[in-house]
C-alpha cells in the first residue's frame, strides 16, 4: 500500500485545512517544493499534491509549484481544478503521473469519460463526502450524489481507480472512516486511495488489512506534527510494523 504524504498548496504555500474548512488553515512550510524534498528524504515513494487555489476557483493555480514538484522526479498524484484536457495536458506534460478529477465528476461526464479514454489509469476519481453525499467545487458545495451510486456512473465513464475523502475526518487526526473503506470494497473492484483522518499506524494496519484493493493512503497533518513517522508508515502500508 502506497503512503501519499500530502502537500496541499493555498497561496503557494504548503498548508492542511481541517475539514476543509479555508477558515481552518495552518502553514507548515512557506515553500511547497522544499516540503516535497523533505518527504523525499525520509523516503517518500509518491507525492500527493492538491491546488487548494484551484480547487476553489476551478482552474490550478499553482502549477508552476506543481511542475517544479514534479521535477524532483518523485511520482505525483495532483488535484485542484482540472477540468479541461488543455490542463490535464499541461500537468501530464510536466510529469505527473496520476490527475485526480473531483468537482467534473458531477457536473463534466463527457470530460471525464474524454480523460479516462486518453489517460487510462491515471485518472484517479477524486470522491470527497460528508455523511455518504459527494462534495464538490473545492468542498464548498454539497450534492445529493451518494457515494455507491456515483461510483456505478463512473465504471461506465471508464474510471479505473478512486481516491476517497471522508470531509468529515480530513486533518482532525481522529482516525479513518474504516466501515466506509469496506464497503467501497465491497462495492467496486477498483483500486482505492483512502485519504482523511489518518492519525497512527494502526490507521494504516487497518487499511492494509482490508487488502491489496486499498492501494495508498494519504497522510497528511498526522506527518506534519510529529504523529506519524513518514519511515514507519511507508513499512506499515507494506504490512511491515
Amino acid at each position: 500500500m502506497i503512503v501519499f504524504p500530502a502537500i496541499d498548496i493555498l497561496d503557494g504555500k504548503a498548508v492542511r485545512l481541517r475539514q476543509g474548512r479555508l477558515d481552518a488553515v495552518t502553514v507548515y512550510n512557506d515553500d511547497p517544493v522544499d516540503q516535497a524534498r523533505r518527504w523525499i528524504d525520509q523516503g517518500a515513494e509518491w507525492l500527493h499534491v492538491v491546488d487548494l487555489d484551484g480547487a476553489v476557483l476551478g482552474e490550478p493555480k499553482n502549477l508552476d509549484i506543481v511542475e517544479r514538484i514534479a521535477a524532483l522526479g518523485t511520482p505525483v498524484q495532483f488535484g485542484g481544478g482540472l477540468r479541461s484536457m488543455e490542463t490535464l495536458d499541461r500537468v501530464a506534460q510536466a510529469g505527473v503521473k496520476r490527475m485526480v478529477l473531483g468537482t467534473t465528476l458531477i457536473t463534466q461526464p463527457a470530460f471525464v469519460a474524454e480523460a479516462c479514454e486518453k489517460y487510462g489509469a491515471a485518472v484517479v476519481a477524486g470522491i470527497d463526502a460528508r455523511d455518504g453525499k459527494v462534495a464538490i467545487q473545492g468542498w464548498r458545495q454539497g450534492t445529493e450524489y451518494g457515494v455507491l451510486d456515483l461510483i456505478a456512473d463512473l465504471e461506465l465513464l471508464g474510471v479505473k481507480r478512486l481516491a476517497y475523502t471522508d470531509i468529515s475526518k480530513d486533518g482532525m487526526q481522529t482516525g479513518v472512516n474504516y466501515g466506509a473503506y469496506r464497503a467501497l470494497v465491497g462495492q467496486t473492484l477498483m483500486p482505492i486511495t483512502a485519504s482523511g483522518g489518518v492519525s497512527s499506524l494502526d490507521d494504516i494496519r487497518d487499511l492494509h488489512a482490508l487488502g491489496p484493493q486499498i492501494e495508498g493512503v494519504i497522510v497528511g497533518r498526522a506527518l506534519y506534527e510529529g504523529a506519524l513517522d513518514l519511515a514507519e508508515a511507508i513499512r506499515a502500508g507494506y504490512g511491515e510494523v
